[in-house]
This record gives structure tokens, C-alpha cells and sequence, in this order.
């Protein structure tokens, strides 16, 4: 199913042509690369750019709508996500699809794709600060376990979004904290065959000095 292009802008497919404009512009002056560097908002800004050439052509537009009556509306029922407890939703049957993930075939693509979603939403960091503390800390929860599938070399961009929308000193010390095991567990992939060689070599030689 291709994907919903109005919800990529915020709207529902009831928009007008000058609510489409308003929410691209919107969008395009918060993800345009000249105004953020993160490589996660230059993504979501080939998303906005791309439903905005779709919904912003009459043609295309008509096109894409008969697409979606003709698919039984089935994109239309994915509404956008409009607060913290839609974002707790969203993210619980994300974790659900991870958990019953192999692990032998994990797409990272995929994985990064479901995250850009949420985290393109220009209002996402009001969204959370809105929220009660336990529903912050439950949607942080759910946040940190679909970026741990993620290698340690990807997920900068999103603990660097997670300290935007998260704020409180435990808030900030849990993320710091998922972000250091994670390194951890990188730097120990990367050295563990050179160690276990030296390690080796080490006995190796021990065993020929005692032999002498």
C-alpha cells in the first residue's frame, strides 16, 4: 500500500487545496536541510516534498484519490498522529512487530522508516510535553526498546531527537544511559576478534616459554 500522503503533511484526505499548501510550507521551512542537519529530517523532507508533488497537482491528486477509494480507503484508516496517546499507540504495535521479529532478518531500512514516521511530525516535541510523566516515560520506554534493533552507527540521529522531546533530568539520564551501552556493546563487537587473537597469541607464547 503506498502511503498516506496526507497524513505525511498532517491533514486528513478532506483537506483543501490551500490547506495543502499551507501544511507543505509549513513542513518544508521546519525540514528543509539548509535549516536542520540531521539526516532524519532530510528524509522526512523527500517524504513532505514528494506528497506535496502528489497533492499539490489536481491531476496527480484526483489520480491518488481514486487509488485509495479503489484500495477499500485502507490507507485513509491510518489517521495522523495527533498526541501523545496516539504516539503510545503507534509505538506499542511497533514494539510488537519487533518482538516478533527474527533476528537473522532484521531491515534496518524498515526499522528507520517507522521511526522517520512519528519523528517527522513538526508538533511531536508540544505532543510529549503535554503528556502526564507516566505517559512520557511509557511512550520513552517503547521509544528506546525500536531503536535498541538498531546498530549503535544509526542511532545518533535519534537520541539527538529524543533529548529535544524529552527533558526532565531522568528523562535525559535514561537516554544518555541506552545510549552508552549501546556504544559499549559496539566498541565490544569491534574489538572482540582482535582481543580473543591477542589473548591467544598470549598463551600461545606462555605455553612455548614454559615448555623451554
Amino acid at each position: 500500500m503506498e502511503r498516506n500522503w496526507y497524513a505525511v503533511l498532517g491533514l486528513t484526505a478532506t483537506a483543501s487545496d490551500i490547506e495543502i499548501k499551507r501544511a507543505f510550507r509549513k513542513l518544508a521551512h521546519i525540514y528543509h536541510p539548509d535549516k536542520n542537519s540531521n539526516p532524519i529530517y532530510f528524509e522526512q523532507f523527500k517524504q513532505i516534498k514528494k506528497a506535496y508533488e502528489i497533492l499539490g497537482n489536481p491531476i496527480d491528486k484526483k489520480l491518488y484519490d481514486k487509488s485509495l477509494q479503489l484500495a477499500g480507503d485502507h490507507a485513509l484508516k491510518q489517521p495522523p498522529l495527533n498526541n501523545l496517546k496516539d504516539l503510545i499507540q503507534y509505538f506499542h504495535f511497533f514494539e510488537r512487530e519487533l518482538q516478533q521479529t527474527d533476528f537473522r532478518f532484521i531491515n534496518y531500512d524498515r526499522i528507520q522508516w517507522k521511526l522517520n514516521y512519528p519523528f517527522a511530525i513538526p508538533q511531536l516535541n508540544e505532543q510529549i510535553q503535554m503528556g502526564s510523566s507516566v505517559d512520557q516515560q511509557i511512550l520513552l520506554n517503547k521509544i528506546l526498546y525500536c531503536v535498541s534493533f538498531l546498530p549503535f552507527n544509526l542511532i545518533t540521529p535519534y537520541i539527538d531527537l529524543l533529548k529535544e522531546g524529552f527533558h526532565t533530568p531522568i528523562q535525559l539520564a535514561e537516554i544518555n544511559h541506552f545510549s552508552l551501552k549501546k556504544r559499549q556493546a559496539f566498541l565490544w563487537e569491534t574489538l572482540k576478534v582482535p582481543i580473543v587473537a591477542i589473548i591467544s597469541l598470549l598463551l600461545c607464547l606462555g605455553i612455548y616459554l614454559l615448555a623451554q
